[in-house]
């Protein structure tokens, strides 16, 4: 199924799909319509989410292929569920549906990565200039802790939780925002940023030296020195999504 077969994260997460055995719609021909139609939709939610989980915990890596007869006989639901989980995926940009392979996994080019990266300055800088108007001292408080965890995580090696604690950092500079819809945005790009993530780890050294800025950026937030966030955050990201120079000439970034 993956390369991931075998160990343990795997079985333990297999275990918990097979708990889910007792709703399988094939042997659902009685029930009514109504009650079909509402089992349909919460093996469908436990699908999406269950898949969601085997892609970010790299039990399923970017390029790899998902078969829905296979998917559904190892979540012990019918194909419907599972066809409509994929579909959802697709939606999120973390599954495609390519000709004569079905499902895979997303493996972005790296123009892809670039355009993700463009957003994502975009979106990083003003989350840092509505923080630095909003944000309180127990705010940057809780994001140095923040960057701590993320730092420990690199440094033990544990490629999920360093891609997590990284993401959930970023985000919660977006929360503290106040803007629900710049949340939203946010937490729907870094759903992609996390395969990017796990399709460029290299290695353990690789992986702090990419989170090193954290602490001077929140400190930068935290003092209202917004040019200075600014020029951090591109050094932050423009070689690891290899960035346009003119984006960081945009952004004065050019300049150090």
């Amino acid at each position: 199924m993956s390369r991931f077969r075998g160990n343990r994260q795997f079985d333990r997460i297999q275990n918990r799909l097979y708990t889910f055995s007792d709703a399988k719609l094939s042997q659902d021909t009685d029930r009514p319509d109504t009650e079909r139609r509402h089992i349909i939709s919460t093996q469908s939610d436990y699908v999406y989410r269950e898949l969601k989980n085997m892609i970010f915990h790299m039990v399923y890596l970017p390029g790899a292929k998902l078969t829905e007869q296979q998917l559904s006989d190892a979540l012990k639901v019918s194909r419907t569920p599972v066809h409509d989980a994929l579909r959802r995926l697709e939606s999120d940009g973390l599954v495609r549906m390519e000709a004569n392979r079905g499902a895979v996994v997303t493996l972005f080019t790296d123009e892809e990565i670039r355009e993700l990266g463009t957003i994502r300055l975009a979106q990083d800088i003003l989350s840092a200039r509505l923080a630095s108007y909003y944000g309180s001292v127990s705010d940057f408080d809780r994001l140095m802790s923040m960057a701590e965890s993320c730092e420990q995580a690199a440094a033990r090696g544990d490629v999920f939780q360093r891609i997590v604690q990284d993401a959930e950092l970023h985000l919660e500079i977006s929360r503290i925002s106040r803007n629900a819809r710049l949340v939203a945005q946010q937490e729907a790009l870094y759903q992609q940023v996390h395969l990017v993530q796990i399709s460029k780890y290299t290695d353990i050294e690789n992986s702090i030296a990419q989170i090193h800025h954290h602490r001077p950026i929140i400190q930068a937030i935290r003092s209202h020195d917004l040019p200075e966030a600014e020029r951090l955050i591109c050094e932050h990201i423009k070689d690891f999504y290899q960035l346009d120079p003119y984006l960081l000439k945009c952004y004065g970034a050019d300049k150090t």
